[in-house]
């Protein structure tokens, strides 16, 4: 009684996702192989309709003046996409560079080599960035004063 009948995603057309880029309309191909990188848009959906993208860059350690720098959302958004695609190794983040899709969805026009996040690493004074990414802020809790 009062509960709708499942639809399976076949059945739905495109459905609108807000992400920090804007909105998009995201399509279910049950037909189409799944990827990892495929379903990152529903987890920037996550990051923009809670603030968690816009907070983070606020209280990001990195502060650019000019337009000569990269960033701080570019920077860390490729350090962003890089880690969500499994990679470990500052080399690995030049994977992204091709990446013409995701980069727009976090509101970026594209990503930076290793060689501007390694540099942003060191002048940022981000000594633990697992631990900036999970909201401890920029010092790890093993981090000794």
């Amino acid at each position: 009684m009062g509960e709708c009948k499942s639809t399976s995603f076949g059945d739905q057309k495109a459905w609108p996702v807000d992400t920090p880029g804007g909105r998009y309309y995201a399509e279910w191909d049950t037909g189409a192989p799944v990827t990892r990188e495929g379903q990152l848009i529903f987890f920037f959906q996550f990051l923009h309709a809670g603030g968690r993208w816009k907070e983070f860059l606020a209280r990001c350690p990195l502060k650019y003046t000019g337009n000569r720098g990269s960033g701080a959302a570019k920077v860390f958004g490729t350090v962003l996409l890089s880690v969500l695609s499994g990679h470990w190794r500052y080399a690995h983040i030049n994977a992204e560079r091709g990446d013409g899709v995701n980069p727009g969805l976090l509101g970026i026009d594209g990503t930076v080599s290793e060689d501007v996040v390694r540099q942003a690493m060191m002048r940022g004074g981000v000594p633990s960035l697992p631990f900036y990414f999970l909201g401890l802020g920029a010092k790890s809790p093993l981090h000794s004063e």
